[in-house]
């Protein structure tokens, strides 16, 4: 361990309140419900419902402050029960730290903490380390983990990683995937660089407070409210899910999750957070990143158009689309979505989509001047922070993109493949 560092405490609360939980309401009058931090929940539990999700950036690079994309989330209160929120920041760190990997992690204990640390110190360096300032919020309900953070530089000639000639990101992948999938009572929750992920299992506003969002500014905000279908509420299992320098946040239900998940598997990714938008995550990693296609190639493998569509395409278009959905047939996304996806590298992007059918809601919004831009799951979480934006729906299945620098790519109304082929 660290020197100086205070040793770790992890409070579990009452025990009695963590088995009676749905039973008993907080301050506001809302339910109580049961609460996991980084150890995995006993069993599943879910309740049906939608989500809400919410996303701002400034495309000249200016930083946003927190209290923003927090005022965009909640005030989608009837979006969520308490289950799970989350928050995830781009262009957030000082020049010094910005170019290393910021590893953000969920500990039950002390042993847990031990056993990543030294995980991390036979693959690299830790260049930094820190606890993440969390405040008491008295409604957030026990067990509460302890969010640390590693600036991390993953060493590829590490006796762990040589042999297999990985590359820094790929390290960070395996390191991961290693341990969340091996070490008990550790979630490492985000592991890009220049950006970090903020949640927990609680209402949104209660995770903006724990978190004081407000005293954060980023380039880019992504954020997530919670009523989970079929997936446990839990702290590590909350949205944002996030590899690397991706962070996801979803609105829906993916039925074809069980072909997603071999995919993903069969191309060395571990699943061990409970939930579909996990799948979600490593399939942009794996498709942007790792096979070099565009992100507007990417969002047609994973919602395509039909084969009536494909064949009024111009002859290029429906060569490609073709080629998709034979190539990446098991990547495709059924059910109903909206997503939000942000990226760092090579520049702080956002993507934001719905499924073909559009079953979930999504718009998006730019302010006057054309500096700050908007995708939210309702018009009110645009309206309350920028009164007189535009506002407009993409077509289904075509993704908004924007970046710092450029501005917006696309709407989300034009062709597939428009730019893919320049």
């Amino acid at each position: 361990m660290t020197k100086d560092r205070p040793h770790v405490m992890i409070y579990h609360g009452d025990e009695g309140m963590r088995c009676e939980g749905q039973n008993r309401m907080d301050a506001n009058g809302y339910p109580q419900l049961p609460s996991y931090g980084a150890a995995r929940p006993p069993g599943l539990t879910s309740m049906m419902g939608g989500c809400g999700i919410a996303g701002t950036m400034d495309v000249t690079g200016r930083k946003v402050c927190g209290e923003v994309i927090a005022r965009m989330l909640t005030t989608m209160n009837e979006r969520e029960n308490g289950l799970g929120a989350g928050y995830s920041a781009y262009g957030l760190f000082p020049e010094a730290l910005k170019d290393h990997y910021c590893l953000q992690f969920f500990f039950d204990n002390e042993e847990a903490m031990c056993r990543v640390e030294e995980h991390l110190k036979d693959r690299g360096d830790i260049i930094k380390e820190e606890k993440v300032p969390t405040h008491h919020v008295p409604s957030v309900r026990p067990p509460y983990p302890l969010v640390w953070r590693y600036f991390f530089q993953p060493d590829p000639l590490s006796r762990s990683y040589l042999v297999r000639g990985l590359s820094p990101d790929e390290c960070v992948v395996d390191l991961v995937m290693g341990i969340n999938g091996a070490i008990p009572n550790a979630m490492c929750v985000s592991s890009g660089k220049d950006m970090a992920v903020f949640k927990g299992n609680g209402y949104s506003y209660e995770i903006a407070k724990l978190y004081d969002l407000g005293s954060y500014s980023a380039q880019m905000w992504l954020s997530h409210s919670r009523f989970p279908t079929n997936t446990p509420g839990w702290w590590a299992g909350a949205h944002p899910i996030s590899l690397l320098d991706w962070s996801v946040c979803h609105n829906g239900e993916i039925t074809s999750y069980g072909v997603n998940r071999k995919l993903v598997e069969m191309n060395g990714y571990r699943c061990s957070l409970l939930t579909d938008t996990e799948v979600v995550t490593y399939l942009w990693d794996l498709l942007v990143r790792r096979h070099g296609l565009p992100p507007q190639v990417a969002a047609f493998a994973l919602a395509p158009r039909y084969h009536d569509q494909i064949e009024r395409m111009d002859p290029q278009s429906r060569m490609l689309a073709e080629q998709l959905r034979t190539t990446y047939k098991e990547a495709f996304l059924n059910g109903p979505f909206s997503i939000l996806v942000g990226r760092s590298q090579p520049e702080i992007t956002m993507i934001a989509m719905a499924d073909r059918k559009k079953l979930r809601p999504l718009l998006f919004g730019q302010s006057t001047d054309g500096r700050r831009l908007f995708a939210a799951s309702e018009e009110c979480a645009v309206r309350i922070v920028e009164e007189d934006a535009e506002t407009w729906v993409g077509d289904p299945g075509s993704p908004m993109i924007a970046t710092v620098g450029k501005g917006l790519v696309r709407k989300g109304t034009e062709e597939p493949f428009k730019g893919a082929f320049e």
